[in-house]
């Protein structure tokens, strides 16, 4: 059922991608444009323009505006060019959706999943889902539809796509690439749930214009993604980024991972219930009653969070950094004047030299993001990548 694009085995496909990118990421961009950024003649930006827009890829929209002379068309990518489906498996529940080229949902499912079960039983409910929902849309859409990309928290190996451990989910070493390729007949991407949060705002959200981003997701544990020049970095395991589990008070309070004083110790959800004994919505309704306890935990949290900046921007020397996850949506106040608490602790030569972003997705960047792994892949005008 893969919906194999024009030029895949062909020697243009470099170009056919690189041109690809770029319109998608520019969001409207010339022919001439296109030919200035990447060096190639006007004749073969042409050509490969004219291949994509007859493959339904690329559209004309009009004219760019205060130039002198022949005004320039301008492109960009057509939303019902293709499609991508996007699957997230949280905690006890799956999102799944038909994305178009431009992020929008058009189809979406949420079940919930028993994850006391074995995984092949969750992945079973979640191909039923997928196929139900494929089987009641439009077959157009169907056709066009270019793979599946499944977002889980957690390490997970690349490109092989092997939940390696996901301690919530009792969870270790399923294939689940394998697994969701075998029964649905799709081309499948797996990764972690926070580098698709941050490719999902580099393709449609707030991150756009940044190359160098770090993106620093706080939910019921902590992780981070990083983007250098525009790519995900990976490291050595595909665990770049478990920020959470960094040690940061080796005397501190014991981790869900077994060791103590890990960053996620201070500023997740689950550890904040955990050491107040009561849920997160009750603390930030005693922080806003002014309730002491309250008020000293969520100011550890907000100086931890700042300290986590610090050190990433130390690190990686981002241009952006992205707060993302539910503790960010949920409770905003977690990081009201994190921006000068990161700055306190900062190498001075850094300082004030990254912005704080907040997310542009709303409620469905889940399966948005599920789906960005796909477009990445795709879109990275690589040789390497398509060989």
């Amino acid at each position: 059922m893969s919906y194999n694009l024009k030029y895949k085995n062909s020697i243009r496909k470099y170009h056919y991608f690189l041109l690809l990118s770029l319109i998608q990421k520019r969001k409207q961009i010339s022919r001439a444009q296109l030919a200035k950024i990447t060096q190639m003649s006007n004749t073969s930006v042409g050509k490969i323009v004219k291949q994509l827009i007859e493959d339904k890829l690329v559209i004309e929209v009009g004219k760019l505006k205060g130039v002198v002379g022949k005004s320039a068309t301008l492109l960009e990518i057509n939303p019902e060019g293709s499609y991508v489906i996007g699957i997230n498996i949280d905690l006890n529940s799956a999102q799944i959706a038909i994305v178009t080229l431009n992020g929008e949902v058009i189809e979406q499912r949420n079940i919930v999943c028993d994850m006391k079960q074995k995984a092949e039983n969750v992945l079973d409910q979640i191909v039923y889902s997928t196929l139900d929902i494929i089987n009641r849309a439009d077959p157009k859409v169907v056709e066009k539809i270019m793979a599946i990309g499944v977002s889980i928290p957690g390490p997970i190996s690349w490109p092989d796509g092997e939940v390696l451990m996901v301690p919530q989910f009792h969870w270790k070493n399923v294939q689940v690439r394998a697994y969701l390729e075998q029964k649905l007949d799709f081309v499948v991407y797996v990764d972690n749930d926070v580098r698709a949060v941050l490719l999902a705002e580099s393709l449609f959200g707030n991150m756009r214009e940044y190359g160098n981003s770090v993106c620093l997701y706080i939910g019921s544990g902590v992780g981070s993604a990083v983007m250098i020049n525009g790519e995900i970095l990976r490291g050595h395991r595909n665990t770049l980024g478990e920020i959470g589990h960094i040690t940061l008070d080796p005397h501190g309070a014991m981790c869900d991972c077994g060791r103590l004083g890990c960053l996620q110790t201070f500023i997740c959800s689950s550890e904040l219930e955990k050491q107040m004994q009561i849920s997160i919505q009750e603390i930030y309704t005693d922080y806003h009653k002014g309730e002491y306890s309250a008020i000293r935990i969520i100011k550890r949290a907000r100086d931890y969070l700042g300290i986590a900046i610090s050190n990433i921007v130390s690190m990686y020397n981002p241009e952006a950094i992205l707060l993302a996850g539910p503790m960010i949506q949920q409770f905003p106040e977690l990081i009201d004047g994190v921006e000068d608490v990161s700055n306190e602790y900062v190498w001075y030569p850094l300082k004030d030299s990254f912005k704080i972003i907040k997310p542009k997705i709303g409620k469905n960047s889940s399966v948005i993001g599920a789906s960005a792994l796909v477009l990445n892949e795709y879109l990275r005008p690589t040789f390497e990548t398509f060989k």
